[in-house]
């Protein structure tokens, strides 16, 4: 677990708070970081560009914590803010769109009754 740890905190440069938690359940931990570590180290989208979708993600989740520690992340792999603010705004448009989608059709279900 101690090598987990150590993994964890070299790529972010800290531990963040999911793994402290998960470090009381080490077979829960293991197998998150081994989740995590396949999707991390899959070579089809460059590692900074898969931070950059956790940032979009984080945005629209509205997780400050993840959103934090996603930019920290793409900050060490050298993502300029201009790409930081980008993945931003693109999550919280998707978070946008998905809150308008829903909600206008139900307004658009409902107009007939008003």
């Amino acid at each position: 677990m101690e090598k987990i740890l150590e993994k964890i905190e070299e790529f972010f440069g800290f531990i963040p708070e999911i793994f402290k938690v998960l470090e009381d359940e080490p077979e829960i931990l293991e197998a998150y970081y081994d989740k995590m570590e396949k999707i991390l180290s899959n070579d089809a989208l460059p590692l900074v560009t898969k931070e950059l979708i956790g940032v979009g993600a984080a945005a629209a989740l509205g997780s400050e914590h993840c959103l934090k520690t996603h930019i920290k992340a793409a900050k060490r792999l050298d993502a300029g803010g201009d790409e930081i603010l980008l993945a931003i705004l693109i999550g919280a448009s998707m978070a946008e769109s998905t809150a308008l989608s829903r909600s206008l059709r139900v307004f658009k279900e409902e107009r007939m009754d008003l």
